[in-house]
């Protein structure tokens, strides 16, 4: 390879506590993984006597190293200049040895100052509480002198001082640049999840990157790994457009030497050159591109930075070899189940087209191994919260030199028998666009944004597709296949982004599902914690939704008809929901003009969403609508014991299974329907109303059991609503109480 990957050292050990004798040096901070980056961007700036431990380099070095350091590293999240050193065993001889500094050397009571603190082993045991005292002793010392003190900012604040606390030693800086580092100046938009700019630099030095040499990154995102690699190329320093507009703390440093900074400014700017080699990078998220492009026109480098819209397999790399270096979505940007599929098409992508290059790939710890390709080396880094790796591969280059035209041997994307991925999503895109087509008018003509797209229409893609709003939620329905379990999730990757683009949604937008068979609880069992939450329209009512965190989004769409019946049904009834879940039916009975609800459900998360659906269309009054924490059966047992009035109207649709610990017996909808239904009866005026419903498709009503009781009238047709094409998805029966 023309430019090998570097050696990577070890990750340093943290260094030793400070001994309070021992006079301090400054200090950059960076992130894990990039201390040895830093320390040889702070040798060639000038910097000995240099220290690396973790996350921190220390260093010896005059005026011009500090501000050349400020202005010029890449990988420096803060650089910090000591301001001194101080014995200290109690807040009140932190406070006196704070105080003996001659703040009015460095603040004016006009300006602002914003203190942060770390602590470690100490007699103080929060940063904040530190960082408290390090503040009064400021701001009584310039009181003292001016009389008024600063205010705090904490934001642009004129001064940002460090506190750190270790043991009995207080080491105290004032933060050179008064912001992260990283925040070069040139960011544009808003993308979920962006890279940190010291991260990317970071990754362009771990994998050995230099000017030149031709660079692909097939999800850009934001462009950052692309923007700043081109501005390393063009010379521009990063540190330089905020220079331009003074916005370094250093600017408002009272001793700062402006002559030193103003040359040094000068000399970066004649450094300032066209940029060599060539900057490729796509998306397909259409924000993305125009956010990449918005950077690279706000760091100077538009130009150069070629930025396209379109899918990462569509991409082919033009010109000599060079890296491939990409942050594909995960996390944030996409559940890591899903993350195992991008990685593994990436693998095959890289392979078929990128043959002579060598890549780089940052991937979260659980997918390092997804991408198939045997890599050269793992190097752990941290991109935010997440323990991540760099897999760094070299790419070999096809016999034949054909990497676009040549047969391949089939990908992972590729059944071993049967039709194509490829003949699938097209006819799996054409249903969509005819259900949609006619779906989406009649969702508008009815005022909603909920509705059933696809229900496994085609045999051999049994998935369900709902649209909430500009969302898509997307379940799988596990049925035998002859696909590899890495096969099987690249599939399915493909159908869900199959489904986006022809609905015009984000990516980002759809979360996926597995549905198996059902067990006790099944609909209930939380699966995330993204909180991906909205409401959505159906009608007149507004009904809030999470589609990430459970199996089920918290709105039953099949029930959608049988809510607007029991809202014809609900006008001066008292109205029972056993089973409420989130509530739907006891809003659609509050909206018809019920004169009180009464909503039972074991779960307090469900009771909480239940009240929200009720306060949100207007239904808050906690007299009239009741919400009750108690198992069903119970419930309806001690009520009738304590006598009180009947109901006219009941909606019982209860899980197929059920096991709670808070519930006596398991509840079991077939065996256990009949005696509910009495109960129900026992509690019901003569005349009463019960809709009740099940999704259990071998359940078999015990209507001998219930005709002392009712008059029964099966209504699942009329319950089935347009958008739903399985006619068995529920059955339900409309009971009048006769006696």
């Amino acid at each position: 390879m023309a430019h090998p990957f570097p050696d990577v050292p070890p990750p340093p050990r943290p260094l030793l506590p400070p001994d309070s004798a021992e006079p301090p040096q400054l200090t950059a901070r960076t992130l894990d993984g990039l201390e040895w980056l830093l320390a040889r961007e702070l040798e060639a700036l000038g910097a000995d006597d240099i220290r690396i431990g973790r996350r921190t380099v220390e260093f010896a070095g005059t005026t011009e190293t500090l501000y050349r350091s400020v202005l010029e590293s890449r990988t420096a999240i803060r650089v910090l200049e000591p301001l001194g050193r101080f014995r200290a065993d109690s807040p009140e001889s932190l406070y006196r040895a704070m105080a003996s500094i001659d703040w009015a050397e460095h603040l004016q009571p006009t300006q602002t100052l914003r203190v942060d603190a770390v602590v470690h082993n100490s007699f103080v045991n929060h940063s904040l509480y530190a960082a408290q005292v390090v503040k009064d002793a400021v701001v009584d010392r310039l009181r003292e002198v001016h009389g008024r003190r600063p205010n705090v900012r904490l934001h642009g604040a004129s001064l940002r001082l460090a506190l750190h606390l270790v043991g009995e030693t207080a080491t105290l800086f004032r933060d050179a640049a008064g912001q992260s580092l990283h925040q070069r100046g040139w960011r544009q938009g808003e993308v979920e999840a962006p890279l940190s700019e010291v991260l990317a630099a970071g990754l362009l030095g771990i994998a050995g990157w230099q000017p030149g040499e031709p660079l692909l990154d097939p999800f850009c995102g934001s462009g950052t790994l692309v923007v700043e690699a081109a501005t390393q190329a063009a010379g521009i320093a990063p540190g330089l457009p905020r220079a331009r507009r003074r916005g370094h703390g250093l600017f408002r440093f009272h001793d700062v030497d402006r002559e030193l900074v103003a040359r040094l400014v000068r000399e970066l700017e004649d450094r300032v050159q066209a940029p060599a080699g060539r900057f490729q990078a796509s998306d397909l998220d259409p924000a993305a591109v125009a956010a990449a492009r918005q950077s690279a026109a706000a760091a100077g480098v538009a130009d150069w930075v070629e930025v396209t819209q379109r899918h990462f397999e569509e991409t082919v790399p033009e010109g000599a070899p060079g890296l491939v270096l990409t942050n594909p979505p995960y996390g944030e940007r996409l559940p890591l189940p899903r993350a195992a599929a991008i990685f593994r098409r990436l693998g095959d992508w890289l392979r078929q087209r990128c043959g002579g290059w060598r890549a780089a790939v940052l991937t979260p710890v659980e997918q390092a191994k997804a991408i198939g390709l045997k890599p050269r080396r793992r190097v752990p880094v941290r991109n935010g919260p997440l323990d991540c790796r760099l897999i760094e591969l070299e790419i070999h280059a096809r016999e034949s030199g054909d990497v676009t035209g040549a047969p391949q041997p089939a990908p992972a994307s590729v059944p071993v028998t049967g039709r194509s991925v490829t003949d699938q999503v097209g006819d799996f895109r054409r249903r969509l666009a005819k259900r949609s087509r006619h779906l989406g008018r009649w969702a508008r003509r009815q005022g909603i944004e909920a509705y059933r797209l696809y229900d496994r229409d085609i045999p051999e893609i049994p998935l369900v597709i709902d649209r909430y709003g500009d969302w898509l939620h997307a379940a799988e329905y596990e049925r035998p296949h002859e696909r590899t379990a890495i096969e099987h999730d690249v599939w399915l990757d493909r159908m869900v982004e199959a489904a986006a683009v022809e609905l015009g949604v984000a990516t980002d937008r759809v979360f996926l599902k597995t549905r198996r068979r059902q067990r006790a609880g099944g609909q209930y069992e939380k699966v995330d914690d993204r909180q991906a939450t909205l409401s959505v329209a159906e009608g007149d009512l507004q009904f809030a939704v999470n589609l990430s965190d459970y199996v089920d989004t918290g709105l039953f769409l099949d029930h959608r008809s049988t809510r607007a019946l029991v809202r014809a049904d609900a006008q001066g009834r008292r109205m029972l929901n056993l089973f409420c879940y989130t509530g739907s039916f006891s809003v659609a009975a509050a909206a018809g003009g019920a004169a009180t609800t009464t909503s039972v459900d074991l779960s307090n998360t469900y009771l909480d969403w239940t009240k929200r659906n009720l306060v949100n269309n207007g239904f808050g009054d906690g007299q009239r609508h009741r919400i009750v924490r108690d198992d069903a059966r119970g419930f309806l047992e001690h009520r009738g014991r304590r006598g009180e009035p009947p109901y006219d109207l009941a909606v019982v649709d209860p899980p197929t299974f059920s096991r709670s610990a808070k519930a006596p017996d398991a509840w079991d909808v077939q065996r256990d329907h009949a005696d509910l239904l009495n109960a129900v009866a026992e509690n019901l005026a003569v005349g009463g109303i019960v809709y009740f419903s099940t999704n259990f498709r071998r359940f078999k009503l015990a209507e001998d059991l219930l005709a002392s009781r009712y008059t029964v009238r099966e209504i699942t047709r009329q319950t089935i609503p347009e958008d739903f094409r399985n006619a068995r998805i529920h059955r339900a029966w409309r009971m009048i109480k006769t006696g």
